[in-house]
C-alpha cells in the first residue's frame, strides 16, 4: 500500500499539494483530490531541473539549462544548450499558465512572465513582490526551484517516504519546523501552503 493511500488527504490540503505540483508539470485541475498525475508532478518538483550550481541569484547557463528542462514540461523538445530562445521560452510559458501567467504563449518573456517566474520562485523560498523584475532574490527562488529538494527516487506518480521526505523540506521554505521524517501532518500542510499565499508587497 502506498502512503497516497494511507494518508488521509482533506481537500484544502490536497489542493495545496496540487498548486506545488504545477513547478514539476501538474497541468490537471485543483479539485483537492491528488491522483497519479498530481504526484508525479510533485516527485518531478522535489527531483528538480537539473540544476547543480549555486544558488547566487545570478543566472547563467546552468540556470537556463535547467529552464530549458522545466519548459520541456511545457511541450519545448529542442536542445538543452543553456540558451534560452523563443522555443525555450514558449514552454516555460507553457508552465507559468500554473503560476498565473495568462499572456500570451509567444516565447518573448516580459513583465508578466517575470512576475509568473516570481510566482513560481516562491515555492523556492522567494518572498518579495511579484513586479515582473527579476532581481538576485527572485532568481534565487526560481534556482531553488529548479535544483528541486532532494528527491531522487523514480517520477513513478506514487507517494512515498522520500516523496514526502522531500515535501517537507519543500515545506521548510515556507516556516515548516518539523522533522524530515516523511511523515506529513498538519505543519507540513501549512509551510507549504504559506509557500502559495500572495506577497504582502505585490
Amino acid at each position: 500500500m502506498t502512503t497516497e493511500a494511507a494518508v488521509t488527504i482533506s481537500s484544502a490540503d490536497g489542493i495545496t499539494l496540487q498548486r506545488v505540483a504545477r513547478a514539476g508539470g501538474y497541468d490537471g485541475p485543483n479539485d483537492g483530490v491528488p491522483g497519479t498525475n498530481t504526484w508525479k508532478g510533485l516527485q518531478q518538483a522535489a527531483k528538480g531541473y537539473g540544476y547543480t550550481g549555486s544558488i547566487d541569484g545570478a543566472p547563467g547557463p546552468a540556470t537556463f539549462s535547467a529552464l530549458q528542462r522545466l519548459a520541456a514540461e511545457g511541450g519545448y523538445t529542442g536542445p538543452v544548450d543553456g540558451v534560452m530562445g523563443a522555443a525555450s521560452w514558449k514552454g516555460v510559458q507553457t508552465v507559468l499558465a500554473g503560476f498565473g501567467y495568462a499572456g500570451p504563449v509567444d516565447g518573448a518573456p516580459g513583465t508578466d512572465t517575470n512576475a509568473a517566474l516570481q510566482v513560481l520562485g516562491r515555492i523556492g523560498g522567494y518572498f518579495g513582490p511579484y513586479d515582473g523584475v527579476l532581481g538576485p532574490n527572485s532568481w534565487k527562488g526560481v534556482q531553488t526551484v529548479l535544483a528541486g529538494a532532494g528527491y531522487t527516487g523514480p517520477i513513478d506518480g506514487a507517494a512515498g517516504p522520500n516523496t514526502w521526505k522531500a515535501l517537507q523540506r519543500i515545506a521548510k521554505r515556507g516556516g515548516y519546523a518539523g522533522p524530515i521524517d516523511g511523515v506529513p501532518g498538519p505543519n507540513t500542510y501549512a509551510g507549504l501552503a504559506k509557500l502559495l499565499v500572495r506577497s504582502e508587497h505585490d
